[in-house]
């Protein structure tokens, strides 16, 4: 079911974001086939400040984070640069609906924190921690530290916070919506093409993301892959503002 999720989430290009009337001007504008995606990139960039290439890598990563939310058993929190990619998604309010219908099969609510609490905030902490354990464990690789190493709170670098108690110990709880094996093990270079997650970028390997089918490499507007350099945006730049969201997907939720 995992590597089912991860590539509906990989050949999902936001094509329904699109209206019909601006379908073929989006197309003739970006061009390839991640025209829809490449348009949503250029929206992020002018509200945020951000380059293209830096701007797709963050959609890429925004995509990760999505899995982790519906495939944890307890609610996910992003970085401050994934909360951005997520909050213009939810914007286009009908095609993200769509987007949990078709894609995700469940809803995938995002819950800001309403005022500073400390508990509340440190839970954050604790579920944000909890998720950068995840995401090595399912990608078998460390999350980039210029999209993840930006949390909402303060937390010292990417070092693996160990086995956190949110996380789940009982693989075999019937509960589980999605089995517990790791994601990248399901690309072992069978099936799908012969792809192998040492070759695939989403797991650590191979060059840009081509979105889990080999489609399209995206790069920046020079030609170059996007090297991070968000430049001097409010997301990509500043530090922690003290707050936080998470998810409600995860915990179990029923499909």
């Amino acid at each position: 079911m995992k590597r089912e999720l991860w590539l509906r989430l990989a050949r999902y290009h936001f094509d329904n974001l699109v209206p019909a009337h601006l379908v073929d001007h989006v197309t003739a504008a970006f061009g390839g086939t991640d025209a829809s995606t490449r348009a949503f990139a250029a929206k992020l960039g002018r509200k945020l400040g951000w380059k293209t290439g830096f701007a797709l890598r963050a959609i890429t990563e925004y995509k990760k984070f999505v899995f982790l939310g519906v495939t944890s058993e307890f609610s996910v929190t992003p970085p401050r640069v994934i909360d951005q990619v997520w909050h213009e998604h939810i914007l286009f309010s009908r095609p993200y609906r769509e987007f949990c219908r078709d894609v995700l099969q469940r809803d995938f609510d995002h819950n800001p924190e309403l005022v500073p609490v400390d508990a509340q905030t440190g839970a954050y902490e604790a579920q944000y921690a909890a998720t950068l354990d995840l995401y090595d464990e399912e990608f078998n690789t460390e999350p980039p530290p210029d999209i993840w190493g930006i949390p909402k709170f303060k937390r010292s670098g990417l070092v693996r916070a160990g086995r956190s108690p949110l996380r789940r110990v009982d693989s075999a709880d019937a509960s589980t919506a999605y089995e517990a094996t790791p994601l990248y093990t399901f690309f072992d270079g069978s099936g799908d093409g012969g792809h192998s997650h040492a070759s695939m970028p989403e797991f650590g390997g191979g060059g840009g993301f081509t979105g889990g089918g080999g489609e399209a490499s995206w790069t920046d507007d020079s030609g170059a892959h996007g090297s991070g350099d968000a430049g001097a945006s409010d997301g990509g730049s500043s530090g922690s503002d003290g707050s936080g969201c998470s998810s409600s997907c995860g915990g179990g939720c029923s499909s």
